[in-house]
């Protein structure tokens, strides 16, 4: 695979990783940018699966701006509705729920630790299989394993309460109308 056809087939997913872990759209593009200068610099003859490299290099780079700058606190940007085109065919009331939709997820994932939600983000929004999360985050396969199912749980936890917060907000306003 060459230099610009590397670029081309993984640009995507490298950012949104990026922005994910980062909460950041300028970060996420800094980063992205900094792991292809690597990438592309890097010989390549002994990489067998390429999309694991980039994300390892990408977790890399996202783990040591994460220690240059652990007094600012990160939030999750809404990484999928800007990325996404605006389809005409939906109406604006769908795209305001896929909105809110995007936002309860990016509040759900700040609660989850940065291990837990990398591995969550890499098998789920990086479409990387156990092996190939395990291989980018150079951990074992079921420490993979074990991360994805903790994350799930707290994802669910932290939904159940999310809900049952929105619900009684929801509760006062009905009593005050």
């Amino acid at each position: 695979m060459d230099d610009r056809e590397l670029f081309e087939t993984y640009r995507e997913s490298v950012y949104r990783y990026c922005l994910y872990m980062t909460g950041n759209p300028a970060d996420a593009e800094d980063i992205c940018q900094e792991v292809f200068i690597k990438a592309l610099l890097a010989k390549r003859d002994h990489i067998t699966h390429e999309k694991a490299w980039l994300l390892r290099i990408a977790a890399n780079e996202c783990h040591t701006q994460f220690h240059r700058r652990t007094s600012r606190k990160r939030r999750e940007q809404r990484a999928f509705t800007l990325h996404l085109p605006l389809l005409s065919g939906k109406s604006v009331e769908t795209q305001i729920e896929h909105g809110e939709t995007v936002d309860e997820f990016a509040k759900l994932l700040n609660h989850l630790s940065v291990p837990l939600r990398e591995v969550l983000l890499l098998y789920y929004m990086g479409e990387c299989s156990t092996t190939e999360t395990a291989e980018t985050l150079n951990i074992p396969v079921g420490t993979v394993k074990s991360r994805l199912n903790r994350a799930l749980k707290k994802l669910r936890k932290y939904s159940t309460h999310f809900n049952d917060d929105a619900q009684k907000g929801s509760d006062i306003h009905a009593k005050m109308g």
